[in-house]
C-alpha cells in the first residue's frame, strides 16, 4: 500500500487529517530517498514496533523482497512463512516537536535497514525522541 511521504494520513478514514502525516508507506512501483540509516533511528524503530498500533487483519509483505516460501499446516492449509522483520500489520505513531503526527507502517524499520530508505528528517527526530533516545 502506497501512500507518499508527509501526505495526509487516511487509511480507514473518510477525511484525511492535515496533522496527521503518511511516512514509509513504500512501494516497488515508486522511488524513495536512500542513504546510510541513523543507528539511533533504528533502535527506535526497534523498539516502537515492539508496540505497534492500528493492528490489521492478515499481513502486509515487503514488496521489495522475494516471496516467501509456502508451506502446508497439518490441516492441508497453504500457509506463507516470511522471513522474520520481512512482514507487518500495524502502525508506528509517533508525535513530532511541531505537534505533527507521523505514522508509519511497522515495515519502515525493514524499509531503513534492508532497503536503505531515508524518511523525513522530522520524522527521524520524532521517532528518536519518542523512544526516549537522545537527539545528540
Amino acid at each position: 500500500m502506497y501512500f507518499p511521504d508527509m501526505t495526509p494520513y487516511a487509511l480507514g478514514r473518510a477525511e484525511p487529517h492535515a496533522n496527521v502525516l503518511n511516512v514509509g508507506w513504500l512501494s516497488a512501483d515508486h522511488a524513495f530517498p536512500t542513504g546510510d540509516p541513523d543507528d539511533r533511528l533504528i533502535d527506535a524503530l526497534r523498539h516502537l514496533a515492539e508496540s505497534p498500533v492500528q493492528l490489521f487483519r492478515g499481513l502486509h509483505l515487503c514488496e521489495f523482497c522475494p516471496g516467501p516460501p509456502v508451506t502446508m499446516s497439518p490441516g492441508g492449509l497453504q500457509m506463507i512463512d516470511p522471513p522474520p522483520g520481512t512482514a507487518g500489520n500495524g502502525e508506528i505513531r509517533v508525535v513530532g516537536a511541531n505537534g505533527l503526527i507521523y505514522v508509519a507502517p511497522v515495515l519502515v524499520l525493514h524499509y531503513v535497514v534492508a532497503r536503505g530508505y531515508q524518511p523525513p528528517h522530522a520524522f527521524v527526530d520524532a521517532t528518536i525522541s519518542a523512544a526516549k533516545f537522545p537527539t545528540g
